[in-house]
């Protein structure tokens, strides 16, 4: 994908004649051709004079619209596009000879058309034609512009370089992720698929926006091929390898290009995994509380013998094998490897049989002939 902002040269620009080109709007330019100083031509009892332009179009799609947009004479003018009349005054004059009427008109004529000259703006030079008829002395000029199209654009190339498997007829998709939603896995669709997409591309100064289906999709194939033209492989290498060496020597055989075999073998040791610690010392703690937990018959210490408990907490030691424990906790095993496994075991049985013990009562409403069931399990 490339992000481009032409500059307006590339779209339209004045290449011969003329004799100026003025930038009138951030995107608009005008190209001015004639003699526009006053009584600088000199035509005697009447003379023609030729002004030519030619306007180069590199990029017509963004042109936004081309017109002739004002002239004057004194005293005849002919505007031809390409060598089509397009407009002339004071009045019409529209041959190739002498205007038709008196040269000398004694005054300017002045017009401005606006004249929508775009359809003839296509790709490539122009050339604008004044013929201007001065009957002693006059001047003339005409103003061309173009409105320009001079936002980014973004110009994408597709490139699949999964086309030449997928046309094998050997070959098979066995995975594809589109826009990272699995869509195939192992030669199967799993019936999900991407939601269209709108992403920013391009720079602060220039950004457009592009939406599309899927911006990417990776795809894997499998392919049967055929082996009869390969030779099998040598497992007998493996097997050398792991009957000949132990745990300080490693014994390899090698077959070479002409089918022998060249065997060898060299000292062999693990990396030393260096010192590791037995274990992480911790410490353990506990800190007095009440029970003040509420359940649906009220604030269970209050159904309690003693509402005093412990919370038990186990910190990570020190360097210095200190233990940080927090504010109101007393120490109940000092730093070290501590294993309160035995310990977890026996409570998690105590609870166990104690529940083998325990009765439940339903607590509804029955009448004084009936007995509360009890159960144990």
């Amino acid at each position: 994908m490339t992000i481009t902002r032409p500059e307006a040269d590339a779209i339209i620009k004045r290449s011969t004649g003329g004799y100026a080109t003025a930038q009138s709007g951030p995107a608009q330019l005008a190209f001015l051709i004639g003699s526009p100083t006053d009584d600088s031509l000199k035509g005697g009892a009447c003379s023609i004079f030729d002004f030519r332009m030619t306007l180069d179009v590199g990029e017509a799609d963004r042109l936004r619209a081309v017109r002739l947009a004002s002239y004057f004479a004194d005293d005849w003018v002919q505007i031809r596009v390409d060598g089509t009349l397009v407009a002339s005054g004071p009045t019409a004059w529209t041959g190739m000879g002498p205007p038709p009427g008196k040269c000398e008109k004694r005054s300017s004529f002045h017009a401005a058309p606006e004249l929508d000259i775009s359809a003839a703006m296509t790709t490539g030079p122009h050339e604008i034609w004044m013929r201007v008829a001065v009957g002693n002395e006059g001047e003339a000029q005409a103003r061309i512009v173009a409105d320009l199209d001079l936002g980014c654009r973004a110009s994408e190339r597709i490139v699949d370089l999964c086309a030449g498997i997928a046309g094998q007829q050997q070959c098979r998709l066995h995975d594809e992720t589109v826009d990272d939603v699995v869509t195939f896995r192992n030669g199967a669709r799993t019936g999900l698929a991407p939601l269209p997409q709108t992403r920013t591309l391009g720079t602060p100064a220039c950004q457009v926006q592009i939406t599309r289906d899927f911006f990417r999709r990776d795809r894997r194939y499998a392919c049967a091929i055929d082996t009869a033209s390969l030779p099998p492989p040598d497992l007998t290498r493996g097997a050398y390898i792991i009957d000949r060496s132990t745990e300080t020597l490693l014994a390899d055989r090698a077959r070479s290009a002409e089918g022998s075999y060249q065997e060898s073998s060299r000292p062999f040791a693990m990396p030393d995994r260096g010192a590791v610690a037995a274990c992480e010392p911790i410490c353990k703690t506990r800190k007095l509380r009440v029970n003040s937990d509420v359940a649906p018959e009220g604030v269970v210490g209050s159904l309690q013998n003693d509402p005093q408990g412990w919370d038990v907490f186990y910190h990570s030691c020190t360097s210095d094998s200190l233990c940080p424990a927090g504010e109101g906790e007393e120490l109940v095993s000092a730093c070290g490897c501590l294993d309160d496994f035995p310990e977890a075991v026996a409570m998690m049985q105590t609870v166990r049989l104690a529940g083998a013990d325990l009765a439940r009562a339903r607590h509804d409403r029955r009448r004084p002939d009936q007995t509360l069931l009890r159960a144990r399990g």
